[in-house]
């Protein structure tokens, strides 16, 4: 019965996984990474991200104000997620774990939704420095759903 009403009023939970390179990481902020390309109708209803920071031994990212945060489109569009804390997860020097949940009231006008992608964007002042040996990656497993 709940499979039923799941297709009814919205869609299956879908989850997908992306791995994100270290010069991907620094660039979010000029060019955020796809999370999940735009559907052909309908639009992604963005339900939870778990990130994890792979530290690869050698040296951490540094940052000072650059949260992340899920939107739709690009570096422009709605926020669709809670601010997603950099401090204590880009910054260690360890393999770390973070999730992200959906923007309580994400108010997006209908237009900047339809067939639009989910993306991962840095909000911050600048991008991320640091990771001289440019070797630390990130695994961002997403949960949506394609509303028709």
């Amino acid at each position: 019965m709940k499979e039923t009403l799941s297709k009814k009023i919205g869609g299956e939970l879908i989850v997908q996984k992306v791995n994100l390179t270290n010069a991907q990481i620094k660039a979010l902020r000029a060019t955020p990474a796809t999370l999940v390309p735009a559907p052909k109708s309908g639009r992604l209803k963005f339900e939870f991200a778990v990130l994890k920071m792979n530290y690869a031994d050698t040296n951490a990212f540094t940052e000072t104000t650059d949260n992340l945060a899920v939107r739709y489109t690009d570096g422009s569009g709605a926020i669709v997620s809670q601010a997603i804390e950099a401090t204590g997860f880009i910054d260690q020097t360890a393999t770390t774990e973070t999730c992200a949940l959906p923007k309580i009231d994400a108010i997006v006008a209908s237009a900047s939704a339809v067939a639009k992608p989910l993306v991962l964007h840095n909000t911050g002042d600048g991008e991320y420095g640091g990771n001289a040996g440019a070797d630390n990656t990130m695994e961002i497993w997403v949960g949506y759903r394609v509303l028709a």
